[in-house]
């Protein structure tokens, strides 16, 4: 079964692997390969048990990641405006 994420802009579901969005071409970025080497180092030291944990600490990374991504969108094209 493969992994999927949300894209912040259309809503649309795409593999968790693709950095833009096939439907509407938003950038995802670099922040899910933080939170996949965070979330490896988590687990080797993590007690039976902790599943859960994990599975809201890799939510809370990728909304972060998402609302970085969001705004620096924002910045970037409220910059261009006159």
């Amino acid at each position: 079964m493969e992994e999927l994420k949300t894209c912040l802009f259309c809503g649309k579901n795409v593999d968790r692997s693709f950095q833009y969005c096939p439907h509407c071409g938003y950038e995802f970025g670099q922040g899910e390969e933080l939170s996949a080497l965070l979330e490896e180092s988590l687990v080797d030291t993590a007690a039976e048990g902790e599943e859960d944990y994990l599975l809201r600490l890799r939510t809370l990374q990728e909304l972060l990641a998402d609302m970085e991504r969001e705004l620096d969108l924002i910045i970037r094209t409220s910059s261009r405006d006159p």
